[in-house]
């Protein structure tokens, strides 16, 4: 091999090395909230919340739910409304039910028991199973407008069952 050949192939190894160390160094959102989620997981919570804004802020709608999560369980209710309606106007189920689960405590939000069982209507028509659970609570209990309803509350308890196992399943053989 000549002196030019090898000059060239250097110079197109280190282009391409180049390129795809930029490519690594750049993560998606859905990147971002993966590695949030580990995080957050391992008890980083610096980082993986850091990590849950910076695709919340790329509009991940997932990542906005779990950020609303965050900032609720830190008692910042107004900032969760926000991430959970962003979430919740993309269709996620999660920011669906972090919306009703705000309306029905009154949490960054005026307590209105009808738009909570809105928003958790439409989790449950996504089969999420916390939105499943807080349907057959009220059912159980007869509260956001709804009658007591022991029947409806075991068909929505099941439902969340079947769910949960299934899910189980998934994850048993994703292992």
């Amino acid at each position: 091999m000549n002196a030019a050949t090898t000059r060239l192939l250097l110079r197109c190894t280190l282009w391409m090395g180049a390129l795809f160390a930029a490519t690594a160094l750049y993560a998606g959102p859905a990147e971002d909230f993966a590695q949030g989620e580990a995080a957050l997981l391992a008890g980083d919570l610096p980082t993986g919340m850091n990590l849950m804004r910076k695709a919340a802020d790329q509009n991940h709608a997932k990542a906005q739910a779990r950020l609303g999560d965050l900032l609720r369980s830190a008692e910042f209710e107004k900032e969760a409304v926000v991430m959970y309606r962003k979430s919740a106007d993309q269709g996620e189920p999660a920011g669906e039910y972090g919306l009703g689960r705000a309306y029905a405590d009154g949490a960054g939000v005026e307590k209105n028991a009808a738009t909570a069982l809105e928003w958790y209507r439409k989790a449950e028509k996504k089969n999420h199973a916390p939105a499943l659970d807080a349907l057959a609570r009220a059912y159980r209990t007869g509260t956001l407008g709804l009658p007591k309803d022991l029947e409806q509350a075991k068909a929505y308890d099941e439902r969340a069952r079947a769910l949960a196992a299934a899910q189980a399943g998934t994850q048993g053989a994703a292992r």
